[in-house]
């Protein structure tokens, strides 16, 4: 999917000064002295800088031309005539210099004498003050050819607090790390750029390389909102790029909105007559939602000799077209073949539904199952359904009928109908009788009444209070905490994750929250040794790496574990934008300040791509350069940070908007 991770070489036009400075060297007659043993009298040593310089040009010349055996020669040449010229520096007690090094460097790196390109590369380095560009560069060219992905990524990363609105060193990162298969550090670097690219240079080379890459790392990470905007980004302009639109059919299919789903086949269809995929996909689309109109697809099917004589496709026409025989044992052959696939399953309960098949029933639970694995909650949520109409004719069901009603509000919550998946709990919570069943039924109303639009904070509290009171477990205290911490009741709150604790003393997370009640009730050693329990339980909880980190760079103590803590929790998780907001912080506090623009601006950038704009990053980033003598940048971050706050105004936002007008203005 993606291009060859290539750089551009360098022109090194600057070779034709060399030979105009010749002249500079030229003597009187008669005075000329010898430079170097190998030179001629009154010939400068840097002739042959000059020399192999035109060659190395030469020989990239060359290889434009496709001319593979003189380019070669050329960059052999050009190596000869930098030996010669390094032969001549010794002679006077010079040592080679940064610009003839990186030229060996590059030379040798043509010739695939890998080794010592980059030992010619580090002696560049060890001469350059300032390390350029093309240096950064020319090392990471020579780590890929050794086939050393992370080394190179490396090099970049190393020098990226140089250059941090770079678009190759971007571009290159989110390459590398995605070859690495690191989706999350990928996606950081990706994002980044597109940042760059929207407001820097919005007609980048990149930029719908970019939209691609962003498309596909998010869905990796199951963002599939992020990868629908992002894909349609590009093909908005590439528009016939077949795997695009089939990778965004297959989003759709995943989020259950099959009518965009058969958009994108349609047009994979009607771009690409001959296509079998996306035909046969839009099949098992139309059995599962267009039931319908689904014969009339099928007959264009047979019309297009699209029909194989085996498979999924072959078993739905069956279905559709009333050819039942032999049919239940065929598609169980299936299902047993291709576990993972939902259209066999709803195929084989409808024919159990149309040949009044015993285990109905038990096919219906399990169908449904699958449909909400798949996260089909509709369709699911209608084969439940289904299910419950028929168990309703039953005597004595109410336990089954309960458990499907708790099946349904499941559906219900994940499409986000509050509302319908409360009341679906409450018939499931009325028609039971089972005690175990009520207190997990009670539970998850407590826990709907918090989602949403609901925000039912006290009654949640009630119901969660009455449980308690018959059934004291650790995680209905541990919700009671988390909604006590809502209703800003922290003493409360503190009170319910203790009691949780010392139910379940090994649950990480209750340290953790019982943590953040502490940190509200201003009682620092009890937040520091919370956190301290958490990490211990769990090394790997980077959400208290970056809670504890963050604290300690605020109170201006423990900076270097401050920075322990926050790099962990980055690197555990590069593309969370909270973290990239602490680490850059603590590099503020320090004064690193072009470090800690680096990860503030990553913070924003993955802020904004998952649909949101932090004003704490925002505001961070006016301190910071604030701190860089730049009012302009700083005032512009302040007031971008006053905008997107939600609370009440905040005072020391304010002034420090003031403070910068003034300055800007005298």
């Amino acid at each position: 999917m993606f291009q060859a991770i290539k750089t551009v070489n360098r022109p090194f036009l600057f070779v034709f000064f060399c030979f105009l400075s010749l002249s500079l060297f030229a003597t009187e007659p008669g005075t000329r002295t010898k430079e170097c043993s190998t030179l001629d009298p009154g010939v400068p040593s840097e002739f042959l800088l000059s020399r192999a310089l035109r060659e190395q040009v030469d020989g990239f010349q060359a290889a434009q031309r496709r001319k593979t055996e003189e380019s070669k020669l050329s960059f052999e040449r050009s190596v000869s005539f930098l030996d010669s010229y390094h032969k001549c520096l010794l002679e006077v007690g010079k040592e080679p210099s940064a610009l003839s090094s990186e030229t060996l460097a590059l030379n040798y790196l043509e010739l695939g004498v890998l080794d010592q390109a980059w030992e010619w590369s580090e002696k560049s380095i060890g001469k350059s003050p300032d390390v350029s560009k093309d240096l950064v560069l020319l090392q990471t060219r020579i780590r890929i050819r050794q086939g050393e992905l992370a080394k190179a990524s490396e090099v970049l990363e190393n020098s990226l607090h140089k250059f941090p609105n770079d678009p190759d060193f971007l571009y290159l990162l989110g390459n590398l790390n995605f070859e690495r298969k690191l989706w999350n550090q990928s996606i950081l670097y990706y994002t980044a750029l597109s940042f760059v690219i929207e407001r820097r240079d919005n007609h980048s080379k990149y930029k719908y390389l970019t939209a691609k890459a962003l498309g596909e790392l998010n869905y990796k990470l199951d963002h599939p909102k992020i990868s629908i905007k992002r894909y349609s980004e590009y093909t908005n302009v590439y528009k016939n790029d077949m795997e695009v639109l089939f990778r965004l059919a297959q989003i759709y299919f995943v989020l259950g909105d099959f009518k965009n789903c058969r958009i994108y086949l349609e047009q994979i269809r009607e771009k690409n007559p001959r296509d079998i995929d996306a035909s046969h996909m839009l099949a098992e689309i139309y059995f599962m939602d267009s039931r319908d109109t689904a014969p009339i697809y099928f007959a264009t099917l047979k019309k297009e000799k699209k029909i194989p004589k085996e498979g999924i496709v072959y078993l739905l026409d069956r279905l559709i077209s009333g050819s039942k025989l032999g049919l239940e044992t065929k598609l169980k052959a299936y299902i047993q073949e291709n576990p993972g696939r939902l259209s066999p399953r709803i195929a084989l309960l409808e024919l159990a539904e149309k040949e009044n098949i015993p285990e109905y029933e038990v096919l219906n639970a399990d169908t449904a199952q699958y449909a909400f694995e798949y996260r089909q909650y509709l369709t699911a949520e209608k084969i439940l359904r289904k299910g419950l109409s028929r168990i309703e004719t039953k005597e004595n069901a109410n336990e089954e009928k309960s458990l499907y009603f708790e099946k349904i509000s499941s559906c219900q919550e994940m499409i986000g109908l509050w509302n319908h998946a409360v009341k679906s709990t409450k018939e499931a919570l009325k028609l039971t009788e089972q005690t175990d069943k009520k207190f997990r039924l009670r539970f998850r109303l407590a826990y709907l009444y918090l989602q949403g639009n609901l925000k039912k904070e006290s009654l949640s509290v009630s119901i969660l209070s009455d449980t308690i009171k018959e059934n004291p477990t650790s995680t209905h205290l541990y919700l009671r905490g988390l909604t006590y911490f809502q209703l800003a009741k922290y003493k409360e709150s503190v009170q319910d994750f203790t009691d949780a604790i010392k139910l379940d003393p090994n649950n990480y997370n209750y340290y953790f929250y019982r943590a953040t009640a502490f940190d509200k009730l201003k009682k620092f050693s009890e937040v520091e040794a919370d956190l301290k329990t958490t990490l211990s339980l769990n090394p790997n909880a980077s959400n208290a790496m970056n809670y504890l980190g963050y604290l300690y760079a605020e109170k201006d103590i423990n900076p270097e574990e401050a920075n322990k803590l926050l790099s962990q929790a980055v690197s555990l998780e590069p593309d969370n934008p909270a973290y990239q907001d602490s680490l850059g912080w603590v590099l503020f506090r320090k004064k690193d300040f072009n470090r800690a623009l680096l990860h503030l601006n990553f913070a924003a950038s993955l802020a904004l791509e998952r649909g949101f704009e932090d004003p704490v990053i925002y505001e961070h980033l006016g301190d910071v350069y604030l701190a860089k003598k730049d009012p302009v940048n700083a005032l512009q971050f302040f007031k971008l940070s006053e905008s997107k706050s939600k609370s009440e105004p905040n005072k020391d936002l304010i002034a420090k908007i003031k403070k910068v007008q003034k300055e800007i203005s005298e």
